[in-house]
């Protein structure tokens, strides 16, 4: 059974697609060539190929060529119908790496990858030869041409020409037949039909089939004594050798077809076989003195490819009857051991039917006592959830309070000349107050909506001038920035029922989020459109800030939703309300966006009032409404923040955070203490930490996009930065957070609201800690070796490690590791202290001491280069030679051939 079941199909080999345009398919010499093509696909069952007709038409053939390319084939075979209209593709298609193979007639350019065909110019100067023998070097030649702008055309017509030099031959009359015996034939009758024509004795047609038509027209015009060359020398009844047996031709001149080669050359390019990029097929003459013997030869090969091809149907029936065999084996198998596991398993649910069902009677006595306490707890949690939203809804009236008695006296101070040094301050102050009444409203707010207590009073406004009021309280904002800020309007005069309380709360969450998230120089864009189709206006604000992935689109108005570029700045109600809102008004919202590309938010109100029912209706007069949103972003101009001071101010704080009031307020009480750096994203305060070194660092674990832990664990891991002290400021107070942070090294971790004393102290103290800490591995190094060696400990610890980095120089994995290992010290001492005393990294030094003894034995060895790689520790040759050019500016080669010379 194990044996049948393992009996599958075998593995099938990896199939091949060809592709193939053909200029035209309608005469006999193009239908002999696909018959070779076939013929020879049955000797590669991995090749499958599929012909596109692009029926003389050569924008036809470059619009099919493009279809095969797109439909995902492997190879592409081409037979141009003219050369210059089907270059350009074709070189494309080459270029871009796809496999070409031109067939029969040529393109203006070598790019492909193989040419089979015969040569057309051989042809027309073997045809011409034979005239010349055939007339005795004299006559009058009528000439009936193939496509005139086709290479074939072009080639046998020059060969022609060539051949007929030093004779007394001219080509008296050219026809255009464009290789169809039907218009070769009407273009020659119409021809004959005029006066005084010149004289001809011979007509040569470029290929059999108009040859023989021109037979046929002077017959019927009884113009005898002609004689008549075409080319092709196809085989069958109606091909160029039959026609030659016939006395209808005088002579052919074979021109293969190629078709079986290409073929062969596609499968040799696809499976990486060599193959010969130009592959010229030779021609021969076919006449009385030999069309017999070749006649036998062509027929009998016709017949034995008849009977291979009757011999491979009938191989692939049988291969049919023995896959039918084998699937019924198999499933007749699979039914088998189903059958079999089937009795088992009834017998066996047989069996523990009974067990089940007095389980099942237990069971159903205790699911109705637990549905009759699932019932009553039911009550109790409905009854636990209006009390939850009672206190939400009374906590959140009870936040106004204490806010407005801190708005108050604010805006008191403000107003007071003696309060001006604090300006600053109290603006900070005044600015989150209304922040957070503006949160505490957005709760309020989806509390009513969540109970049905919210309804929309709609009265009808101009947009216009409603949204420019909006926009006033944000220019300060967009000028500061630099943040080009405007509104465009088809219709500055359009009116439509809203209720303006609600639409303020929309317009100014969706401003608040585009001025968010738009760097300075950016632009913010409001646009008021009419859909005159769908009977609405839409209401357009549109910015080129940072964008969002395709996830946080699917879930953006989602209530407490923080994406990755939200987690920081919000608290997931904003837009989540302005959905609401927006729906409140019969309308919806749609958001597009790409990250990195801006996002554009799209409010559709419908025009009218017809939408809303008369309860959402303010009818008549109405008193103008005070927005609770237009909060003032007047702001104080931000304490100067140098960078990189240069002043008597002994250490340096880089500070990293997001958020820039809180940032700007760091930097300012820091900055009276420490020189400062500053930054807003971990890929910034990385660069700032390895470029600069600060002495201490501070960060807030809530970064956009991602989170604070990384870049601690970032810099705690590298060897540059792995010394410096870290201070945690977040908002996350859970005592997950607090040892994750102690595990990843976080020095010291403060929650906010803070106090700047505490963080002024803590940063004084780490400073100072670390500062003895330096001290003490400076001047703790054995007494002993001091006074063996008499020298300090700073020359010792360079003479042991400048010992120990030469004693390992010839072993390439010796590293920071082991030089730690060897002298007891960490990887943060040891690149501090290695820093101070020789201004370079572990690794950097290695590589100095490396290359210099590199140079010596360059100098002093004939060793390759490569021997000499491995000797200083470079694992690889290449990697030696562009390290040394690096340090030195010339490779190990050329500084060899220097001294050499020298």
């Amino acid at each position: 059974m194990a044996t049948l079941f393992s009996c599958g199909p075998e593995e099938d080999a990896k199939q091949y697609k060809i592709g193939f345009s053909q200029c035209v398919s309608n005469d006999a010499w193009r239908k002999a060539m696909h018959d070779e093509m076939y013929r020879e696909l049955s000797f590669y069952p991995d090749l499958s190929l599929e012909i596109r007709d692009a029926q003389g038409n050569s924008a036809t053939q470059i619009q099919q060529i493009k279809e095969l390319v797109a439909s995902g084939i492997d190879l592409l075979i081409v037979s141009p119908n003219e050369s210059s209209p089907i270059t350009p593709i074709i070189e494309e298609i080459f270029q871009n790496g796809l496999p070409v193979i031109v067939v029969d007639r040529k393109t203006s350019s070598n790019l492909y990858s193989a040419y089979v065909g015969g040569n057309n110019y051989e042809v027309g100067y073997t045809a011409g030869q034979y005239i010349r023998n055939v007339l005795n070097g004299k006559g009058n030649i009528l000439e009936i041409w193939g496509l005139r702008g086709s290479s074939p055309a072009v080639e046998r017509h020059r060969g022609l020409l060539n051949a007929f030099q030093g004779s007394d031959i001219n080509i008296v009359t050219e026809i255009n037949g464009q290789w169809e015996k039907d218009t070769a034939k009407n273009q020659l009758s119409e021809h004959l039909l005029k006066e005084n024509i010149p004289e001809f004795d011979l007509i040569f047609g470029h290929n059999d089939v108009m040859a023989i038509g021109a037979h046929e027209i002077c017959n019927s015009l009884n113009i005898n004594n002609k004689k008549f060359l075409g080319v092709d020398a196809l085989p069958g009844p109606y091909g160029g050798i039959q026609a030659v047996t016939d006395d209808v031709l005088d002579a052919t001149f074979f021109y293969p077809t190629g078709g079986d080669k290409s073929i062969e050359v596609a499968h040799k390019i696809l499976t990486g076989d060599f193959f010969e990029k130009e592959n010229i097929l030779q021609t021969a003459v076919v006449d009385s003195s030999n069309v017999r013997i070749i006649k036998q030869q062509t027929d009998k090969i016709i017949d034995q490819q008849d009977n291979i091809i009757r011999q491979r149907d009938r191989i692939n029936i049988q291969m049919e009857i023995y896959k039918n065999q084998r699937t019924f084996l198999f499933v007749f198998g699979l039914t088998l051991l189903i059958a079999i596991i089937s009795l088992i398993y009834i017998f066996k649910s047989l069996r523990d039917k009974q067990e089940i069902n007095e389980e099942l009677k237990n069971k159903n006595k205790e699911v109705s006592e637990q549905k009759d306490k699932v019932l009553e707890l039911s009550q109790k949690a409905e009854k636990a959830t209006q009390q939850k939203f009672e206190f939400f809804t009374n906590i959140s009236h009870e936040f106004r309070t204490p806010l407005t008695l801190i708005q108050a006296p604010v805006e008191d101070l403000l107003k007071n000349k003696e309060a001006a040094p604090f300006k600053p301050d109290l603006l900070l102050i005044r600015k989150n107050s209304m922040r957070l009444l503006r949160l505490v409203n957005q709760l309020m707010d989806l509390r009513k909506l969540d109970s049905s207590k919210m309804f929309v009073k709609a009265a009808e406004h101009e947009i216009i001038p409603f949204l420019e009021e909006i926009m006033s309280s944000f220019k300060k904002l967009a000028m500061q920035n630099g943040i080009t800020f405007k509104l465009i309007a088809d219709d500055r005069n359009i009116k439509l029922w809203f209720d303006p309380m609600m639409l303020d709360k929309v317009m100014f969450n969706l401003l608040s989020n585009a001025f968010k998230f738009t760097h300075e120089k950016g632009s913010i864009i409001i646009k008021v459109e009419q859909n005159a189709l769908a009977n609405e206006v839409l209401i357009k604000v549109e910015d080129t800030g940072e964008g969002m992935s395709k996830e946080s689109v699917k879930h953006i108005f989602d209530r407490f939703y923080q994406g990755e570029n939200f987690s920081q700045s919000g608290s997931g109600l904003g837009l989540a309300l302005s959905k609401d809102l927006i729906e409140l008004h019969h309308g919806y919202i749609k958001v597009e966006s790409q990250p990195g590309e801006g996002t554009n938010f799209t409010v559709h109100l419908k025009n009218g009032k017809a939408h809303f029912n008369s309860s959402e209706i303010i009818e008549g007069e109405f008193q103008q409404y005070f927005s609770e949103e237009s909060i003032s972003f007047e702001d104080f101009e931000p304490v100067p923040i140098v960078e990189d001071s240069t002043d008597s101010k002994e250490n340096t704080i880089l500070v990293i955070e997001d958020e820039k009031p809180i940032r700007d307020y760091l930097c300012k009480q820091l900055g009276k203490y420490f020189n400062i750096i500053q930054a807003e994203n971990i890929e910034t305060g990385i660069g700032k930490a390895l470029d600069q070194v600060p002495d201490l660092i501070t960060i807030d674990l809530m970064l956009q996009q991602k989170n604070g832990f990384d870049i601690v664990k970032a810099l705690k891991n590298d060897i540059r930065t792995s010394h410096i002290p870290i201070i945690v400021i977040t908002a996350k107070k859970g005592i997950e957070e607090r040892i994750k942070g102690i595990k990843l090294g976080i020095d010291d971790y403060i929650t906010k609201p803070f106090s700047f004393e505490l963080v002024l102290e803590r940063i004084k103290m780490l400073l100072a800690n670390r500062q003895k800490l330096r001290e003490h591995y400076i001047h703790e190094l054995p007494v002993e070796n001091t006074a063996q060696t008499k020298q300090s400990p700073d020359k010792k610890f360079v003479s042991n490690f400048t010992s120990l980095v030469e004693k390992n120089i010839s072993n390439s994995q010796f590293g920071v590791n082991e030089i730690c290992q060897e002298m007891g010290l960490s990887r943060g001492q040891l690149y501090r202290k290695l820093k101070s005393l020789l201004g370079y990294s572990v690794n950097d030094y290695i590589n100095k001491v490396r290359l210099k003894k590199a140079k010596h034995l360059l100098l002093t060895e004939n060793s390759p280069i490569a021997d000499i790689a491995f000797q200083v520790g470079f694992t690889t040759s290449a990697y030696f030679s562009t390290a040394f050019k690096n340090h030195f500016g010339i490779t190990p080669s050329e500084f060899r051939d220097q001294q050499h010379q020298n």
